[in-house]
């Protein structure tokens, strides 16, 4: 019997102990009007009855706001665990995947193609190891130059799987174009009609010369026998424009400095600077990183996109629609200039600060401070506005950021989500200090940094005279280039997938007995490239009422293990192997993925 049924058995049995009383009184009150004598005393039945009567009530209220209370959480729960399966959901769609391999197919592309095609079942296992959902279709338009015959100008597949895209590839064969320059434009309109339909869309283009045309190189005219094709640029424009509306991710291969110039008049075709990405393969084993990166950094950008929306919209989690509605933003102005701080009031406010127990509880703590904070802020992340501050500490002012979330309505911006902030990096922090101190279990000389959270206090500035506030985080200000290392949904960054910090999280979660798990982890490599300083982190927990509407419980904790590749640190610290992790994939580019990132090796066009 589990204690609320205890208690209401309880309060039954006293109430019976009443109804008894009180049929002793009314005998005794018959009894005394027929002048009846009795031994028991009227009075002091009636003080029982009262006690017994007023213990009752108590009892019965203790016991239906403990009923009151169950239901709640029981709710909650449900309601938490509906709109998490559904977020699941869709982050699984958004690992299907439409790849098309865009190639020049004339005689010096033919290695590359011939990488395509020896690699491309390596390619997709490696990434079907990453991705626990990953479903992709495959299609290929080679494209060589207007001297050939139409059957021979264009090698096209649509979208099928790899067994079928292996053959077909098996068959391209490359031909002599005649000049330098080829039919770029040609290609990408064989590229619009292949039949998308999958979540994310990739475009893979690779070669080593630009399209017909003077628009698109600098070459001399007698390297481009069609100096006059797409003369205004409209053919060009067109395509980019007809990929955006696609919603297809333009990956483009560069091998050599002639293709600059068309790229950057691609990239001047959008104003999404993200919709042409531009990597310097180099050579053509770098190939196979390529793919990867392509569909992982578009997988990525994807459910990005589906938690920011999620993230901050509890009334319909998934619905853009909703988020749009509900959610108002103010007018924002930004001024990147740090202020005149002596021309900006110092203002009086409270603060509060968590501080953590070996229990993983954290008890907050309210200070008075002196602050400055400047009227516009300088920057901008997904959900939060940062503003330059300065915080005085005796009789020195030191530099800090005060963010605040961007919405103003719908429960967007309250004093529980800073809260919840607030718990959240203070666990971390409590836990990074204890990951900080372990001793590796093995004789390894894996190179371990340490780990350091910027800590985090939640500010009051009192608006008017009306006990109203404005919040705002508060942290220390760092130099320095911020990276995202991983999300709370599986992500690594490939580029630079910070050993420690991936074994860092797999730690946290066998340090809380699989209660939880830090993840979503950024920040910069401090100076001394010992440590990492870090950030606004996310904390899945099997307790859904904490640590706000990012953690995703244990849907969340498999999510990471259902990405993660347990490296050299995991292995030193003796972390047991998760029953969701993948199987590690065997691939020749394992080094590159797991091990040794080469960082340079990606560019956005628009950059160039």
């Amino acid at each position: 019997m589990d204690k609320t049924s205890v208690t209401i058995a309880s309060a039954v049995n006293t109430l019976s102990d009443v109804a008894a009383l009180r049929r002793q009184l009314d005998a005794i009150e018959r009894n005394e009007k027929n002048n009846i004598s009795g031994n028991i005393s009227l009075e002091n039945i009636k003080k029982q009855c009262d006690v017994l009567q007023k213990e009752t009530v108590a009892k019965l209220s203790a016991t239906t706001q403990q009923q009151v209370e169950a239901q709640d959480h029981l709710h909650f729960v449900v309601k938490r665990t509906k709109e998490i399966n559904e977020l699941i959901k869709s982050l699984n769609d958004a690992e299907s995947v439409d790849v098309c391999f865009l190639m020049d197919c004339t005689n010096s592309m033919q290695k590359y193609i011939q990488e395509v095609k020896d690699r491309i079942f390596e390619t997709v296992k490696l990434l079907k190891s990453r991705f626990s959902f990953f479903n992709i279709r495959l299609a290929f338009v080679g494209y060589r130059d207007f001297n050939l015959t139409p059957d021979k100008q264009f090698s096209i597949l649509d979208f099928t799987d790899e067994k079928e895209f292996y053959s077909f590839v098996s068959t391209v064969k490359c031909e002599y174009g005649g000049d330098v320059c080829e039919d770029v434009l040609g290609g990408l309109q064989k590229t619009i009609g292949l039949s998308w339909k999958q979540a994310v869309r990739i475009l893979i283009h690779v070669s080593d010369c630009p399209s017909h045309g003077r628009r698109y190189h600098n070459l001399p005219e007698d390297q481009d026998f069609y100096l006059s094709h797409d003369a205004d640029g409209s053919i060009g424009t067109n395509c980019i424009q007809q990929l955006v509306e696609l919603r297809v991710r333009y990956f483009f291969g560069r091998l050599t400095n002639l293709t600059d110039k068309m790229i950057q008049q691609f990239a001047k075709s959008t104003s999404d600077k993200t919709a042409i990405q531009q990597f310097h393969l180099e050579k053509f084993q770098n190939l196979l990183p390529f793919i990867f990166d392509s569909v992982t950094r578009s997988i990525s950008k994807k459910t990005s996109s589906i938690m920011k929306t999620y993230a901050v919209n509890s009334e319909n989690p998934l619905s853009t629609e909703s988020l749009a509605k509900n959610s108002v933003r103010r007018s924002i102005v930004f001024d990147g200039k740090e202020p005149t701080w002596t021309r900006i009031q110092p203002k009086q406010v409270q603060v509060v600060k968590y501080e953590c127990n070996s229990d993983l509880n954290c008890e907050e703590m309210m200070q008075s401070k002196n602050i400055k904070i400047a009227d516009s802020p300088f920057a901008e992340g997904a959900l939060r506005l940062a503003y330059y501050g300065l915080l005085q500490y005796k009789d020195i002012w030191g530099k800090v950021v005060f963010k605040e979330y961007k919405g103003v309505t719908g429960g967007d911006n309250t004093k529980e989500m800073y809260l919840e902030m607030l718990d959240c990096q203070t666990v971390a922090d409590y836990l990074a200090q204890e990951f900080n101190k372990v001793s590796p279990a093995t004789n390894s000389t894996a190179m371990i940094k340490k780990i350091k959270f910027i800590m985090t206090k939640l500010v009051f500035v009192p608006q008017g005279n009306e006990g109203k506030f404005r919040y705002y985080t508060m942290e220390r200000f760092i130099e320095g280039a911020y990276k995202k290392f991983s999300n709370n949904i599986g992500y690594v960054n490939h580029q630079d997938p910070a050993l420690t910090l991936q074994a860092f999280s797999h730690w946290t979660y066998e340090r809380t007995n699989g209660e939880m798990i830090v993840v979503d982890l950024q920040g910069i490599d401090i100076g001394d490239h010992q440590t990492y300083l870090l950030t606004d982190p996310c904390i899945h927990a099997t307790d859904l009422k904490r640590f706000g509407r990012t953690n995703l419980g244990k849907a969340g904790i498999k999510r990471f293990f259902q990405t993660h590749v347990c490296n050299i640190i995991c292995q030193t610290f003796k972390l047991k192997r998760n029953e969701h992790q993948p199987d590690r994939a065997s691939s020749k580019c394992d080094s590159y993925i797991c091990e040794k990132p080469n960082s340079s090796m990606a560019t956005e066009a628009s950059k160039k």
